[in-house]
């Protein structure tokens, strides 16, 4: 395949849906009649264009091969941290996805978690890590902490319940 492509090669192309063409930077696939094009001024931007879509084109200038490896650069240790930043993300959105529990359940979880720290211990959601909330996840089944705490939970519950509600009532 590699034999088909012409790396960089600029054409002036005149696509068949757009009037006006400016220089673009096309590989063209003879085998799959699929190119890579990306037009001036955008950063890495590409598009696969079908050949049949292209009304004309004319070669102008080869360019350079913008994956020699002797001229890319790929710096180890930004990809790394990348990976550990994404790997700690899902880790974390993992933790936050209850086994066990209902639909309901995580629900009101993912609306506590909106505005409280939230955490499950089993099927027990723990805000603020001392008032929990025990399945069937209603405002009485809240227990520990503070009064205050404990009414600003039972709050969020009951509007989270309502919201609930009216969402099956609308299907």
């Amino acid at each position: 395949m590699a034999k088909n492509l012409r790396w960089a090669a600029y054409y002036p192309l005149k696509p068949l849906l757009k009037k006006n063409s400016k220089p673009n930077s096309l590989t063209l696939d003879r085998k799959i009649q699929d190119g890579v094009k990306s037009g001036p001024g955008s950063k890495r931007n590409i598009r696969l264009l079908k050949a049949n879509y292209v009304k004309e084109f004319a070669f102008m200038v080869q360019g350079e091969d913008p994956l020699d490896p002797n001229k890319c650069f790929l710096d180890l240790n930004t990809l790394q941290a990348r990976e550990d930043s994404a790997i700690r993300q899902a880790e974390a959105e993992a933790e936050r996805i209850g086994v066990g529990v209902s639909a309901e359940g995580q629900s009101i979880f993912d609306a506590l978690a909106k505005t409280l720290p939230v955490h499950w211990d089993k099927t027990t959601i723990v805000v603020m890590n001392e008032v929990r909330v025990s399945p069937p996840y209603l405002p009485e089944s809240v227990k520990g902490g503070t009064p205050s705490a404990n009414d600003r939970v039972r709050k969020v519950l009951e509007l989270e319940r309502k919201r609930l509600q009216a969402r099956t009532a609308d299907q």
